[in-house]
């Protein structure tokens, strides 16, 4: 987790943010911190949960997964993410040129009447 790699070794620093504030953050601060502390935790939990949602439904596809991630330049999040859009099935692409189409990353001549459109 973020935070806590943060929090775990830099006492120091915190000591020197403690000492910088005090006397001038009121409880209005405080109570606004604490909520955002609190709501980062939420938001770290639900991103480990959806995580380990995402392992559990992608077991089926390990192999075609572990094979994606082989190829350089794919790491794993770009793996899971060519399977969850195009699938494991590549018949259904006539071809590779139809596959690289689909997946928007085919070269694409986006000019008319001497204009480009990015």
């Amino acid at each position: 987790m973020v935070f806590e790699k943060w929090w775990i070794g830099e006492q120091k620093q915190v000591f020197d943010i403690a000492h910088a504030i005090n006397g001038r953050i009121r409880r209005h601060h405080r109570d606004m911190l604490r909520y955002h502390w609190e709501h980062m935790g939420y938001l770290e939990q639900t991103i480990e949960e959806l995580e380990k949602q995402i392992d559990q439904l992608l077991s089926p596809y390990r192999k075609e997964v572990e094979l994606l991630d082989g190829i350089p330049g794919v790491n794993k999040a770009a793996a899971v993410t060519f399977k969850a859009e195009m699938g494991v099935d590549m018949c259904v692409f006539k071809s590779a040129k139809h596959l690289a189409s689909s997946a928007d990353v085919s070269p694409g001549n986006y000019e008319s009447a001497g204009k480009k459109n990015e």
